[in-house]
């Protein structure tokens, strides 16, 4: 029983030196991971030229991922893609230090507060990336308010002018007709240029018809800018590289016509569309049906009308398809 409980009291005693000898490795790697995220090159002197980072190295050290951030966009808006190309930079460090904490917690062992901080930090990115574009954002409308109050022949309202000092790489814009979606399109061009000093060349105005390209143009009113439908804008490309524009059918009904009776001339291709005519009414029947079948629902719902739940100015009950 002695021998039992002296061996027993060995294995506990060689159990806590073998803990204390790891919490003392632990504190030791610890120390080196601190120093380590203290060298890290900032983001944005990575993100230099050799021969203008070495002017600055002196002047560029790592504090935290939240000042490295600030640093590397100040007076910027951080776009999706460079949030992520951000992200990126840090993401091999973060997974290193993230699972040091790990080993470290099972043994109790404090962490320092540069790597807390550190891990804290990387967590919060997306957090601290949409604070940033937010006071951005504000200090664009603020500063420039007297320009988006007569850029145009009316102010624009605040959900345009946020549209337009928005610099992400995609912006969409979704609102009825009327509501203004032409107005900031040319307030966001006028502000590039006039605010952000872009070159109007450098500038591509797409539409989808010709009347709302030549809009855009004559309401823009700049040299050197001009609304382009993809059409017309793939004809000039092509015309560039090639020397040649490519004609365009300006009638396909006559087109299509024209080759239809070029190939009734054809004894097989003539005997396929008369058995085709021939065989209309029977093999259609059933789509025939279900499409009858079909409009019949549709103008069911049609006719399904809701109460709404207030009345009109007038007191009067309004009814509603949805």
């Amino acid at each position: 029983m002695t021998l039992l409980l002296a061996l027993g009291a060995c294995i506990a005693a060689i159990a806590v030196v073998a803990i204390i000898a790891i919490r003392l490795l632990l504190k030791k790697k610890s120390k080196e991971l601190t120093l380590r995220i203290k060298s890290i090159t900032p983001f944005q002197a990575n993100q230099e030229s050799s021969e203008r980072t070495l002017r600055r190295e002196n002047d560029s050290f790592f504090q935290d991922i939240e000042s490295d951030l600030e640093q590397a966009f100040n007076g910027r808006y951080i776009t999706f893609r460079e949030g992520k190309q951000f992200m990126e930079y840090y993401i091999e460090s973060f997974n290193e230090v993230n699972d040091f904490l790990k080993r470290i917690e099972t043994f109790h062992v404090e962490p320092s507060e540069t790597i807390a901080k550190f891990v804290s930090d990387f967590e919060n990115l997306q957090w601290f990336i949409k604070n940033h574009n937010t006071r951005y954002t504000k200090e664009e409308l603020d500063i420039h308010k007297d320009f988006f109050d007569h850029c145009l022949k009316y102010p624009l309202d605040k959900q345009q002018r946020r549209s337009i000092v928005s610099e992400e790489d995609n912006c969409l814009v979704v609102s009825s007709a009327g509501s203004g979606k032409t107005s900031s399109i040319v307030g966001k061009v006028k502000y590039l240029i006039e605010i952000k000093g872009v070159d109007p060349e450098k500038i591509l105005l797409i539409s989808y018809t010709n009347k709302a390209a030549a809009e855009l143009t004559d309401r823009m009113g700049i040299e050197g800018l001009r609304g382009y439908t993809f059409h017309k804008l793939a004809l000039n490309i092509i015309g560039q590289v090639t020397g040649q524009k490519p004609s365009i059918c300006s009638n396909t009904d006559a087109l299509f016509l024209k080759i239809y009776q070029e190939l009734l001339g054809d004894d097989n291709f003539k005997k396929s569309v008369v058995e085709y005519f021939f065989d209309y009414q029977i093999q259609e029947q059933d789509w025939e049906r279900q499409k009858n079948e079909r409009r019949q629902q549709l103008s069911a719902q049609k006719d399904t009308r809701l109460k709404a739940q207030f009345p009109d100015m007038d007191g009067k009950t309004v009814y509603v398809r949805s």
